[in-house]
């Protein structure tokens, strides 16, 4: 995500806006030459942990400690604030207490000149790259979260799970429209995580074959060899039962993917009905949600066409479930709504 800041008010402002999106302890490493804004982001940080007082560079003492009010972002109690400019070898980061720091579940640690401890870098971390030019500073953040599956791991799951070629098209364009609408908010100066939408998109149906209305081997974009519709049929049975979105959402989750399990879980079409405010709250989760309903098989349509197709392929039902199904509508169309008012695209130009 590249951000532009035309003052150092604004630089600060980004800063604010990451640590209220912070969900884990994850050590935000700040690279960039002198007067690049990494100061400015690192108050902007503190600010935004309600840390009130003169926040500065430890340019000379390496570290500076900062108490956490109580209550505003549990676990955790203390920003310890690094300036490593000074630090003449990687090696000697153990000597700092970094290594402490970084091991403490109550830490959160924020790190300028990050570049200096080499090949110390921390298995995961936000890196944000900070450079100064004529018109502001350009910011590039990155989360570098092994919670989050990497692209190059889709493939994996998809050929786990004998993902039909139907379905993998369909998870791409709704990758796809996830990440767009994520640009506008980035354009907007609203931090999203592009990589987590994106790869949480293109898996989101990964176990969809287990809970299709029906399995009829003819109706399939590819040629179903029996290993593949034997594989196919143990996992129905398996999983009868199971929404396709939890039975994803545990496989991710027993592999260590927490972040793009969540957002998997929650684009379960009901569950706006169930846990509403997730979806304010967590955007990414929204954004593949909304994606998803706006994808039917790999091409983009508007949300009426997406319930009446819907629908089609589910059937009708009693009163109770007729109730359910408009709830949910509705639902949707405020979620539509809601993120349209944030940035400058309308829902009409997803394409």
């Amino acid at each position: 995500m590249i951000f532009k800041t035309k003052s150092p008010q604004e630089t600060m402002q980004l800063g604010q806006q990451l640590a209220s999106r912070m969900e884990s302890r994850l050590p935000v490493l700040l690279f960039g030459d002198l007067g690049s804004g990494k100061t400015h982001f690192t108050k902007g940080i503190a600010k935004g942990l309600g840390i009130d007082g003169i926040v500065k560079s430890p340019t000379f003492a390496y570290v500076n400690e900062y108490a956490i009010p109580s209550g505003k972002r549990l676990p955790l109690t203390a920003l310890f604030h690094y300036d490593l400019y000074r630090l003449e070898s990687a090696d000697n980061f153990h000597t700092i207490g970094l290594e402490d720091t970084l091991n403490d579940p109550e830490a959160l640690n924020v790190i300028e000149w990050a570049d200096r401890l080499g090949e110390h870098l921390p298995k995961d971390y936000i890196r944000v790259e900070c450079e100064a030019g004529e018109a502001g500073h350009e910011v590039r953040i990155e989360f570098v979260d092994s919670e989050i599956v990497g692209k190059n791991f889709v493939e994996h799951y998809w050929d786990k799970w004998q993902t039909p070629i139907h379905v993998r098209k369909h998870c791409q364009k709704v990758g796809e429209v996830a990440a767009t609408i994520g640009e506008a908010f980035v354009k907007k100066g609203i931090l999203v995580d592009l990589n987590l939408i994106k790869t949480a998109g293109q898996l989101h149906d990964m176990a969809r074959v287990c809970d299709f209305n029906k399995l009829d081997r003819s109706v399939f974009q590819e040629e179903v060899t029996d290993e593949k519709w034997e594989a196919w049929v143990h996992q129905r049975a398996a999983f009868e039962g199971q929404h396709h979105a939890d039975i994803a959402h545990a496989d991710l989750l027993k592999d260590g993917f927490k972040k793009t399990a969540e957002v998997i879980r929650l684009h379960n079409s009901l569950r706006i009905l169930k846990e509403p405010e997730a979806y304010h709250e967590y955007l990414e989760a929204a954004l593949v949600y909304y994606a998803d309903k706006r994808v039917k098989h790999d091409q983009v349509v508007d949300l009426a066409e997406r319930f009446r197709d819907a629908r089609e392929r589910n059937g009708g039902g009693d009163e109770a479930k007729e109730a359910l199904y408009r709830r949910a509508q509705e639902k949707k169309c405020g979620l539509e709504e809601w993120i349209f008012g944030q940035v400058e695209m309308k829902a009409e130009e997803v394409s």
